[in-house]
């Protein structure tokens, strides 16, 4: 049996899965966390076989959670269950060592098909999030000029969208304002990612 936690800043959504997952004998949800911080401390505690979290939740995001939990407890297989399907979170998803990532948008049947494969040792990617892979490895393999190098202002900002911190947070961080990380991190999509 796989043991769930799940992670989702809206109840209903919760309550959707918990409805969908529990008809399933090979799933066992052993909690739920309503933001970050909640999932973070449930995971370390409980230790299921799989974190299911969302990207976009208070407290702490679903990649800053991925981030901590791949030091503190790295046999648990983590999934982002998501909305957004751009490939700077794809991406930073994948470099933070998510097992999967499944859109919101899926059937619980894929859902469920998702959850088995990651079970079993393998990784899942939604259809949706294929197609932001290739995007991104065609803007690698294309125009990029090599020539253009990050400034170090910029790979501090690429790090922290990779870690998953929004625009506030990486102004504050950086003490530079909100516009001058939308255009570094323009810049970045652009040229890098």
């Amino acid at each position: 049996m796989t043991t769930l936690l799940l992670a989702d800043d809206h109840v209903l959504l919760q309550d959707g899965l918990i409805g969908r997952l529990s008809g399933h004998a090979q799933f066992s949800i052993v909690g739920t966390a309503n933001d970050g911080e909640e999932a973070l401390s449930k995971t370390l505690k409980l230790r299921p076989d799989i974190l299911l979290t969302d990207i976009s939740m208070p407290k702490m995001s679903g990649l800053e959670v991925l981030s901590a939990l791949k030091s503190q407890a790295p046999n648990v297989k983590i999934v982002i269950l998501s909305m957004h399907s751009n490939k700077e979170y794809v991406l930073a998803a994948m470099r933070g060592g998510a097992k999967g990532y499944v859109l919101k948008d899926v059937s619980s049947q894929e859902l469920v098909q998702a959850l088995d494969i990651i079970a079993g040792g393998g990784s899942y990617f939604s259809a949706g999030i294929s197609d932001a892979l290739a995007e991104s490895m065609n803007d690698l393999a294309g125009d990029n000029n090599a020539d253009t190098q990050p400034t170090p202002r910029e790979k501090d900002v690429l790090v922290l969208i990779a870690n998953g911190a929004c625009n506030k947070t990486i102004a504050r961080k950086l003490n530079i304002s909100v516009r001058t990380v939308e255009t570094h991190r323009l810049r970045v999509k652009k040229n890098w990612v």
